[in-house]
């Protein structure tokens, strides 16, 4: 293993870990992490993001083991559904408007949604909330899908992983979804739609294949890990704590300049 690779190794042991606890991507560790190893940062994206479905497939199998009652494969699919039709719309706005009023905005929801999940605008829930659905099947399925058209602009105009939209989405707008339940629906709908993305990267030759073996190696068993622990020892009331705080890292990353591409 080469003298890099530890600290790579590393890098997938956190995002997974991340991953399985939070149900995010965890591109916003690695892309980071292999931006300073040198990549661009288009190609440090492109290679996270190679790890994102394996990692996301995995999750989803550790859930069936370990709670399968969180497994929603409808409002993940409705979720997985949108997120293409985001993408063009956030393509659309960002070649016409341009994205700085935007992203504004989505900055604010985000400390929005980092406060609430830190319970200063309300109760941290333990329960699954009414939200907008009060318990329609039929609301849920159409707030996911608004939700993954959410996710799909959002991870064209900030570069952010749809976790950090579906999960507090479904929790505190949809409702009818505890904390658990919505992280595994998120990890279950990251699947497709991050195999989409990924044929796109590898299509433009930004994924690097030198650091996949350790980022695999690290996040693989880690998500695994996360997942069970969410399941077997965590409350929902310390994981929307730890959600919260995720959002607020989120918020700092993005108010900082985005790193050049050359």
């Amino acid at each position: 293993m080469a003298r890099a690779e530890p600290r790579i190794l590393g890098v997938g042991l956190a995002a997974g870990l991340l991953a399985g606890l939070l149900g995010v991507g965890g591109g916003l560790i690695m892309g980071p992490a292999l931006i300073l190893k040198g990549l661009t940062i288009r190609r440090a994206t492109g290679t996270a993001l190679a790890v994102v479905p394996a990692a996301a497939a995995v999750a989803v199998i550790a859930e069936y083991f370990t709670a399968p009652q969180n497994h929603d494969p409808m409002l993940a699919l409705a979720i997985a559904c949108g997120g293409p039709f985001g993408v063009a719309i956030g393509r659309a706005i960002d070649k016409r408007l341009g994205a700085s009023h935007l992203k504004l905005l989505f900055l604010a929801v985000l400390l929005i949604a980092s406060a609430r999940s830190l319970g200063l605008f309300g109760q941290i829930p333990e329960q699954a909330l009414d939200g907008i659905s009060a318990g329609s099947r039929t609301v849920m399925l159409l707030g996911s899908v608004g939700l993954g058209v959410l996710a799909g602009v959002c991870s064209i105009l900030f570069g952010v992983g749809g976790g950090i939209v579906v999960v507090p989405g479904l929790v505190f707008l949809i409702g009818g979804v505890g904390f658990h339940q919505a992280t595994a629906v998120s990890l279950m709908a990251m699947v497709p739609t991050s195999l989409i993305s990924l044929r796109v990267a590898f299509r433009d030759g930004r994924v690097v294949g030198r650091w996949l073996p350790a980022l695999f190696l690290g996040s693989l068993p880690a998500v695994t890990l996360g997942v069970y622990l969410r399941n077997g020892w965590l409350d929902a009331r310390p994981l929307t704590m730890a959600f919260g705080v995720f959002l607020l890292v989120v918020s700092w990353r993005l108010m900082k300049p985005a790193p050049k591409t050359h």
